[in-house]
């Protein structure tokens, strides 16, 4: 893996591990600016709110590449023009990067998704769905530029309406396939809470469709039509969606710790995780910034082993190497001032 210009990091070059790769160092070493360079790479965007800063002062473009078995990618940017490139190949897509080096990130954006916003849990759940089912992503796409169309359209309030049919089409087979996924990974994310904190956990998730409950997405739309007309914009359909966590019945928020609520997290995407494993999918390599935060050695612990259950590959930040369970080798990459230190494996 080589990177090039990417915030604190002038040109840093590593060679990873199949398992597991240990990014230690103070704040500011360059730790999170490699974990968002691989995921530049993956994705073609920064997991960051604001993109300005990626390219590091000074230089003109910024280059992620890697080697990924027999194949070559890489990604180049400078100002607003991008181009990414696959064993010397053009893709004329970052939709394409999903596919080509799937990633699994966990970073201070998203550790919190459990007591986020509904775009949060919608953005976490979606990843899972679209890596185990591939018809998802297809659907996804037609749902958002019917949305989009549609939305151009109360904008411009002219003609009649030709959108409704596509965006319901799409928003209720998302919603359908939501479900099936949801169905699927309660009973890993149970089994996993189960094994960290050995009690029996009474969660359930409720997934909130985004349009009233009790009428059907078209309903939602017509009678919505005039609201949506004044404002510009659609107000009902998956694209407002809310998964909600719950445990007895109530909020998981109102019930369980900071702390607990990062575990609740962290069982939910290992469970994602998991069913593409059980599928025989290819599974994604996990980028974990802050591996440490708010969890204590037995969560550590707890967390490492069900990684290595999986056979992932992970990178993860930490400030001190003492933050690593015992249990676990790898390789270790020290940096500092965006410049790697030493390299060691265990």
């Amino acid at each position: 893996m080589h990177i090039q210009s990417v915030r604190c990091i002038e040109a840093l070059s590593l060679t990873a591990n199949s398992r597991w790769n240990w990014l230690v160092g103070a704040n500011g070493a360059g730790k999170s600016s490699v974990l968002e360079a691989l995921h530049i790479l993956g994705t073609g965007q920064t997991w960051r709110h604001s993109p300005r800063y990626v390219q590091r002062d000074g230089a003109g473009e910024y280059l992620v590449s890697a080697r990924l078995s027999d194949h070559f990618l890489a990604l180049r940017r400078r100002g607003e023009e991008r181009e990414i490139r696959y064993d010397g190949e053009p893709l004329v897509s970052a939709w394409m990067l999903l596919d080509v080096l799937p990633l699994q990130s966990l970073h201070d954006d998203n550790s919190h998704f459990v007591a986020g916003t509904a775009e949060d849990r919608r953005r976490v759940l979606d990843w899972g769905i679209y890596y185990a089912d591939r018809y998802y992503g297809m659907v996804f796409r037609q749902y958002r530029r019917a949305l989009q169309q549609r939305n151009a359209w109360l904008k411009s309030g002219q003609g009649r309406q030709p959108w409704d049919d596509a965006v319901i089409a799409a928003g209720e087979e998302i919603q359908q396939r939501r479900q099936v996924h949801l169905a699927a990974v309660l009973p890993e994310v149970i089994a996993l809470w189960e094994r960290w904190s050995g009690a029996v956990f009474g969660l359930s998730l409720h997934l909130h469709s985004g349009w009233k409950e009790g009428l059907s997405l078209g309903d939602c739309l017509r009678r919505d039509q005039e609201q949506d007309r004044e404002m510009g914009y659609t107000h009902s359909g998956p694209h407002r969606a809310n998964l909600m966590f719950r445990v007895h019945g109530k909020a998981a928020l109102d019930i369980l710790s900071r702390g607990q609520l990062r575990v609740l997290g962290l069982a939910y995407r290992l469970a994602q995780v998991q069913i593409l494993k059980q599928a025989g999918l290819p599974l994604p390599i996990i980028l974990i910034d802050d591996f440490a935060a708010e969890l204590d050695a037995s969560a550590r612990d707890w967390w490492v082993k069900e990684l290595d259950l999986l056979g992932v590959q992970v990178f993860a930040a930490v400030t001190a190497a003492g933050q690593i369970p015992a249990a676990v080798s790898g390789s270790h990459f020290c940096l500092a001032a965006g410049q790697l230190e030493k390299e060691t494996a265990s």
